[in-house]
């Protein structure tokens, strides 16, 4: 396999030859708007990509997930693939962008930054050459291909952006060339997949772990294997292809990719303790005031809003209005990063699509104590619940699906 990288370490890679070819084709939880686009730029005649040798998919092999809040151990890839369970191991790094302009390839200007603003993007940076066997055979061109400062774009991001290969992504600290378009599975449900290094910009990066085991029954092995290495009481997560839409960080909700495409793109900028200023287009389009059963009045996005309604409508239908207590209504617009961390990722809040509920007895990282019959309510009109994450969120219901 390639030089391995970690973290911030740069890495080079030339003509490596990789074993083990499986693809990765993770079922969506929404379906890509288009699914169109999937032409990559190729590299020129003089500077051949790398190539990977296919060899016979092992019977019942099987593609995993592995992260870890607070991060995984920094050897994880190589004590995973020293195991004779693992067939291979990549490390994904993800983090976030500003763009303050996207540049088309006939110089045409869009998403222009309005003042100090700029608009959130959630980026992974890969190795490619490690990479490729976990993407399918006819996007495995384009990831060879990357090269420091160039991207490939997500199937669904072309949408938004309104272009694709040969544009040029203006971010606040470089300039990023769009060499090709791949599914949203291929770029884990990121927006942007780069060549290493990461970064130096990221305040946060979060890694993970994708693998191919040869058997079904080695997962067990995995799990033990990283309960050895992980710090004493850190928690982490393996998941298989086809127990999450996407195999990424933090699989529990969907990408920002897919809340971008039902709720909209705004553009913001960090308060620096935690909090967003949004853009007040944005809001005034989006962010209304409703009334709803039991919690009264609510500040949400505008779409999510009949859902809401709807589940509420349930809940009181079946005499179990009680099971709310409205005095412990933690709101559902609230513009901030998660866990209120300015170098962290973005809290859908900052959407109107989560809604907190009996917050007094669900806090975050507690254990979840709110009535099943309720979380099966709202998981039906199509929220997922916080109480099933990796660290417990009892409180927080989210939009996640159209019922």
């Amino acid at each position: 396999m390639s030089r391995r990288w970690f973290g911030h370490l740069a890495a080079a890679f030339v003509g490596a030859v990789v074993a083990g070819v499986l693809v990765l084709g993770v079922a969506e939880a929404v379906r890509p708007a288009d699914g169109a686009g999937r032409a990559a730029v190729p590299a020129p005649a003089h500077t051949p990509p790398p190539t990977v040798k296919t060899q016979a998919v092992h019977a019942g092999s099987k593609l995993l997930l592995a992260w870890s809040t607070g991060g995984l151990p920094l050897e994880t890839e190589q004590v995973l693939e020293s195991m004779p369970q693992v067939v291979d191991a990549t490390t994904v790094s993800a983090g976030l962008d500003w763009l303050q302009t996207t540049i088309g390839p006939q110089g045409t200007r869009r998403d222009e930054s309005r003042g100090d603003l700029a608009t959130p993007i959630e980026s992974a940076v890969i190795d490619p050459v490690d990479y490729a066997p976990f993407v399918p055979a006819t996007e495995r061109e384009a990831v060879l291909s990357l090269k420091p400062g160039q991207a490939l774009m997500a199937a669904t991001e072309t949408t938004i952006r309104g272009s694709g290969a040969g544009s040029t992504l203006v971010l606040r600290e470089r300039d990023i060339d769009v060499t090709g378009v791949v599914s949203d599975t291929s770029t884990s449900g990121y927006e942007l997949l780069m060549a290493a290094p990461v970064p130096a910009s990221w305040q946060r990066v979060d890694h993970f772990v994708l693998m191919h085991l040869r058997h079904r029954s080695d997962r067990i092995a995995v799990e033990r294997k990283l309960s050895a290495i992980v710090e004493p009481g850190q928690r982490f997560r393996v998941r298989a292809k086809g127990e999450t839409p996407y195999l990424r960080y933090g699989d529990a909700v969907l990408p920002q990719l897919l809340i971008k495409r039902t709720f909209g793109e705004y553009q913001a900028r960090s308060l620096g303790d935690g909090t967003l200023a949004i853009e007040q287009d944005w809001t005034a389009r989006n962010i209304v005031h409703a009334k709803v059963p039991i919690l009264d009045e609510v500040l949400c996005h505008r779409v999510m809003i009949p859902q809401l309604r709807d589940a509420l409508e349930e809940v009181q239908r079946r005499g179990l209005g009680f099971l709310i207590n409205p005095s412990q209504f933690g709101g559902c617009f609230g513009p901030r990063f998660i866990d209120r961390n300015p170098a962290g990722r973005l809290s859908h809040h900052s959407w109107g699509i989560g809604i907190d509920i009996n917050v007094a007895e669900n806090a975050f990282g507690t254990r979840p104590d709110q009535d099943r019959r309720l979380v099966e309510i709202m998981e039906d009109h199509g929220f997922t619940w916080g109480g099933r994450w990796l660290v417990p969120d009892g409180m927080h219901f989210e939009w996640v699906r159209f019922p």
